[in-house]
């Protein structure tokens, strides 16, 4: 059947200097939003342009086989520079239909679908509209009506209503097969072959920085236990997948759905190792010993916390509901399980964050890395408005110039933050913090696939150290080699 019908190209955009440091994710939205499209054996090619450096032939040759659509998914940032560059190939070389989907189309819908080299976007979920978008597609029908959708027509813009979130535990099985997932298999906390996994969708709290409460409306949904354990189960089926991230915006929310499958994991003996990103202070700190013990006993090697900042000002300012004791008080307590590695989330350049706020945050990171030698923190990523959070209205034509075009975007990554006003010696502080972060610890030989950053981290750590314990950010020349790298990925 699958001959006599035509196909679909997928793209998935390079990420700039991320590329350099780390080796590829999978590409789990563009399988996620195929996922029903691939249960009726259309022909689907997935070009990443990550992995495959002669990308644009092969989208070239693609597009001669006259494909239904080529759809293209997009962060906010260095991604939308990638996904441009495949868009405007498409259009030079066949009259294809260019959609886009992801979360920058979705929170930036209007701009987004104003630029000539892009004709649909979905929006949102996209298992069951981009579904209904081919079927549509295919018979040429017109696209009034069609949940999820907005197009062009007649040079205006046409916005259908959204769709509501899928049952995920009536979603067919993630389509890993569409893609080699060696390509994909990397070195992620300590492990050398990590795999990216989805378990739940959604987020139930309300931080006024995040996107989440906007694109997934403050609702968590999630795959049943048994589900769980039976996609990981068929991944295992793959040689080398035995460790695996979970990339929930928020795994935690359940207890008892958390224990049930730490339970089936260790009753199934999987012998696997796993890790979650997304996870609050205080939901981990409800947890009773036996269940810590459980989380061990099952294989959970990392746990990526969002702290933010370690300023209390600036906590309440955006809704975390967390304090910095909390914080430290669950850092020490995790000292007890070192095989649990914590990884903490931070941020910086939020409004009116003073000098005193970011060394606060520093110096929480610090005391975190002092007191837990497992701990690490994330790089100090950078504040962005996104529309429809709480702190948008609060910051824009006021602390922020939000960019007018998708290529300005596309250079607006979280390590550029743009003031109104820009305060330079700020935003040279915060970029010195944000390199320090990034080579404190120990994350670059747990995380990045790359021999040169991987000897780069060992050599200036204590540097980085020092500077972390002191906020001494003054007379950087290690900054050079990031501005080379960005230089080097085209991204200045």
């Amino acid at each position: 059947m699958s001959t006599l019908r035509k196909s679909i190209i997928l793209v998935q955009p390079r990420e700039g200097i991320y590329n350099r440091v780390l080796k590829p994710w999978v590409p789990l939205s563009l399988l996620s939003a195929v996922s029903r499209v691939d249960t009726e054996e259309y022909p689907i090619t997935i070009i990443d342009q990550r992995i495959d450096k002669e990308w644009d032939r092969q989208l070239v040759d693609a597009l001669a086989q006259e494909p239904i659509c080529v759809g293209i998914t997009s962060m906010t940032g260095s991604q939308i520079l990638g996904a441009l560059e495949a868009s405007q190939l498409v259009k030079n070389q066949s009259v294809v239909p260019v959609i886009w989907g992801g979360v920058h189309s979705t929170l930036f819908s209007k701009q987004t679908l104003e630029h000539p080299f892009i004709d649909i976007i979905v929006r949102g979920e996209g298992e069951e509209t981009f579904y209904e978008l081919i079927k549509r597609l295919e018979g040429k029908k017109a696209l009034d009506g069609l949940k999820g959708v907005w197009y062009k027509q007649n040079g205006r813009t046409v916005e259908n209503p959204d769709r509501s979130f899928i049952d995920l535990n009536q979603a067919p099985q993630t389509p890993y097969h569409l893609v080699n997932l060696t390509h994909y298999l990397h070195r992620f906390f300590g492990e050398k072959k990590v795999i990216e996994i989805e378990s739940s969708r959604g987020c139930p709290f309300a931080c006024a920085f995040c996107y989440n409460a906007v694109y997934s409306k403050r609702t968590w949904r999630a795959l049943r236990a048994e589900k769980v354990l039976e996609k990981m189960k068929g991944l295992m089926d793959y040689p080398s997948c035995r460790a695996f991230h979970f990339i929930d915006d928020s795994f935690f929310v359940s207890r008892e759905r958390v224990n049930e499958i730490m339970r089936g994991i260790i009753k199934e003996n999987f012998n696997v190792i796993l890790g979650f990103q997304g996870i609050r202070i205080d939901t981990l700190s409800q947890m009773e010993d036996d269940e810590l013990e459980l989380l061990s006993r099952a294989g959970v090697r990392f746990l990526q916390f969002g702290v933010e900042s370690g300023s209390p000002r600036i906590l309440e300012m955006i809704n975390k509901k967390i304090k910095v004791e909390e914080v430290i008080s669950l850092n020490r307590r995790l000292v007890k399980y070192p095989q649990l590695i914590p990884y903490y989330n931070f941020m910086c350049g939020f409004p009116t964050e003073t000098r005193e706020d970011l060394f606060k945050t520093t110096s929480l990171a610090w005391a975190l890395l002092k007191e837990n030698k497992m701990a690490m923190i994330s790089p100090f990523h950078h504040y962005k408005p996104y529309p429809g959070t709480a702190l948008y209205d609060a910051v824009i034509n006021k602390h922020f110039a939000i960019p007018r075009t998708l290529e300005e975007w596309g250079h607006f990554d979280w390590t550029n933050s743009i003031p109104q006003e820009p305060d330079r010696a700020m935003m040279r502080l915060r970029k010195n913090v944000e390199l320090a972060s990034i080579l404190a610890d120990q994350k670059m030989e747990k995380q990045s696939d790359s021999d040169f950053w991987t000897f780069m981290a060992k050599l200036y750590r204590p540097i980085a150290r020092f500077r972390l314990r002191n906020n001494f950010y003054s007379l950087m020349p290690e900054g050079m080699l990031m501005n080379s790298e960005k230089r080097t990925c085209g991204e200045e």
